[in-house]
């Protein structure tokens, strides 16, 4: 009988120790001190304002000691450009980029046109659509999510936003594992990039 009330007494410490660690992960607090933490102040500005941005940085990086940003601009009279690269320490873990694309055609030609701009692109058929906003398009997979809306129709111009995620926390995730963090991501950015230039047609409503 003593035996087992030990065994019982080890196990229920044994979970209560387990549920402490992994708060202490979640919160960012010991024993985890050699993770470091994603700062508002410290990502790149055209990531966009959204509530939503740092938090699906902090899910979707790889847990190391140190994050950086660093912000990529161009904008001029013919052409505009926005990007941001993170790191976590030495590894780049997440690429963005914006720019004109035409305005029109249909969601098939953006998605196997601009959307695809990007190294080691995936097969459009593991895409899933979604509305971001009225008039705009959008598609995300595993490792990549796209969002285009339409900007000027004096330069026939819209923005295409693509935001690609070379190395995640979970290298074995599921499919839809940081889906929605993808698309918070490149909404956020896309409407950074759509007042940015100057767009005048609505972002959606």
């Amino acid at each position: 009988m003593k035996k087992s009330k030990a065994r019982i007494l080890a196990a229920g410490l044994a979970t209560t120790v387990g549920l402490a660690i992994g708060t202490a992960y979640l919160l960012e607090i010991p024993p985890f001190e050699g993770v470091g933490t994603i700062e508002a102040g410290k990502v790149c500005k055209n990531l966009g304002s959204s509530d939503k941005v740092v938090p699906a940085l902090r899910e979707i990086a790889p847990r190391e000691p140190d994050y950086s940003f660093t912000e990529q601009d161009n904008q001029g009279l013919i052409t505009y450009y926005s990007g941001c690269h993170g790191q976590a320490s030495d590894t780049e873990f997440l690429v963005t980029r914006t720019e004109y694309t035409s305005l029109g055609g249909t969601f098939e030609s953006w998605l196997n046109g601009p959307a695809s701009k990007m190294v080691d692109t995936e097969d459009p058929k593991n895409f899933d659509r979604f509305e971001p906003a009225t008039d705009a398009w959008g598609a995300v997979s595993k490792n990549k999510a796209a969002v285009t809306a339409p900007c000027s129709p004096d330069k026939k111009k819209s923005l295409t936003t693509i935001v690609q995620v070379w190395h995640a926390a979970e290298s074995d995730r599921t499919e839809d594992r940081y889906r929605q963090e993808l698309i918070d991501l490149a909404i956020s950015a896309a409407e950074f990039a759509h007042k940015d230039a100057d767009c005048t047609l609505p972002f959606g409503t």
